[in-house]
């Protein structure tokens, strides 16, 4: 992309909110980022909604003027002539306390399942697409009650198990989001069954290839490819009958709304929302987990990418509606506060999202301290009189964190517990 000047230092100039336009890179706040309730520190002015919220917080604010991209905004008034209303997301009807314990149940036996789908399809044998769909309804209840308890449990990574603990993550994480678009409860069955088949294919992908923990090149790429035309002959021969969405999605989830994508090279229009959907939630999954080749984003880290990717490789406007569905600080993501103490969020607060329930897990010293649950919406001081807030997130492994082990100790219950 060519910029309208070739000096690429920063150069920042102060405005009034007053002057702000599409397009322009907002740099620099009047006042700290953790006190906006904006997820980047820099980010372009994308819609006239996206710069009315900064009005409505600063009185002015500084601006990267090599950074406002011809291109670029041209693409954004595009995106803006097509960006989609959805409604506003359905309030939660329990708590997430109250729904862990079932929440749990679910997560285990789908897990299981899924693990039992992937070893029929190892030894050419034939999904039983009823149970599949079964223990769908299961999650979409789940989701359609609370969100967080079963978001929560998708950070609970085995790296050994990526392709089944995959699966279920993107069918959880695409019944979330379909939740928050205000999709029926029919239309979540289909999209979580969709999110929990879509990788079917890579079963049949030597491991060699499926596990390599360096670059695929060549002949690998193009055997790596061929994954979902072997997802869209497994689920054609399954017992049962599979929706036509679900083969669709197996066969298309790595397809660009650019067109650039494969296996057929097709673009948005031809693309299902459903596919979209699991383009979305695939990839934020796949970023955030670790792999033999590499370790997983954080959870900024992944949406920084995503958002670079809108209108190219995912669709624009379903990746902003993922980002407000996950909120700044997903459940199950690991936080440090600014008096360094490290926590996990436990719950979202629907009003306040940079301010949402956690359990504080170490001390500023790093040293694990007793389990204690706070609701950081409630403005609770530190011993310090300082009041809790998240600085950012990070990664658990970085901290000595096995959250599998932390849960599996009963921490949740404990924090619950010190109310």
């Amino acid at each position: 992309m060519k910029k309208t000047t070739l000096d690429t230092q920063l150069i920042k100039h102060k405005i009034s909110v007053e002057q702000l336009v599409l397009g322009m890179y907002v740099t620099e706040l009047d006042r700290p980022w953790l006190e906006s309730p904006f997820l980047f520190q820099g980010f372009f002015l994308t819609t006239d909604k996206h710069i009315a919220q900064v009005q409505e917080v600063c009185n002015f604010v500084y601006i990267d003027t090599t950074r406002v991209i011809e291109k670029e905004v041209q693409f954004l008034q595009e995106e803006k002539r097509k960006e989609i209303v959805y409604p506003a997301p359905p309030k939660k009807i329990r708590t997430f306390i109250q729904e862990i314990s079932r929440a749990d149940r679910i997560f285990s036996k789908t897990s299981r399942l899924i693990q039992g789908f992937l070893k029929s399809v190892d030894v050419n044998q034939n999904l039983d697409i009823e149970e599949a769909k079964e223990a769908v309804d299961h999650v979409v209840h789940s989701v359609i009650k609370t969100p967080d308890a079963l978001m929560w449990l998708t950070q609970l990574k085995n790296r050994d198990e990526y392709t089944s603990q995959h699966s279920m993550n993107v069918c959880v994480l695409s019944v979330a989001l379909g939740r928050h678009i205000g999709l029926s409860e029919k239309e979540l069955k289909d999209l979580g069954l969709c999110g929990m088949l879509h990788d079917m294919g890579k079963m049949l992908i030597p491991n060699k290839i499926l596990n390599k923990p360096g670059k695929l090149e060549g002949k690998e790429i193009k055997i790596m490819k061929y994954h979902t035309v072997l997802g869209l002959k497994i689920l054609k021969k399954s017992k049962g009958r599979v929706p036509l969405s679900v083969i669709n999605v197996a066969y298309s989830h790595h397809e660009r709304v650019d067109g650039k994508g494969y296996p057929r090279g097709i673009g948005q229009d031809k693309l299902t929302r459903a596919t979209r959907i699991v383009a979305i939630t695939d990839m934020y999954d796949a970023l955030t987990s670790d792999r033999v080749y590499r370790k997983g984003c954080s959870h900024l880290e992944a949406i920084d990418i995503m958002t670079k990717m809108s209108g190219k490789h995912l669709d624009y406007a379903l990746v902003l509606k993922f980002i407000e569905c996950l909120s700044v600080y997903p459940p199950g993501s690991t936080v440090q506060l600014t008096n360094d103490e490290i926590a996990i969020v436990v719950e979202v607060n629907q009003d306040e999202k940079l301010r949402p329930k956690i359990i504080l897990l170490l001390g500023a010293d790093k040293k694990p301290k007793k389990e204690k649950l706070i609701d950081l919406s409630k403005r609770e001081e530190d011993v310090g009189g300082e009041m809790y807030t998240i600085k950012r997130t990070v990664r658990p492994i970085d901290y000595g964190i096995d959250i599998m082990k932390f849960y599996n100790s009963g921490v949740i219950q404990k924090g619950f517990s010190s109310l």
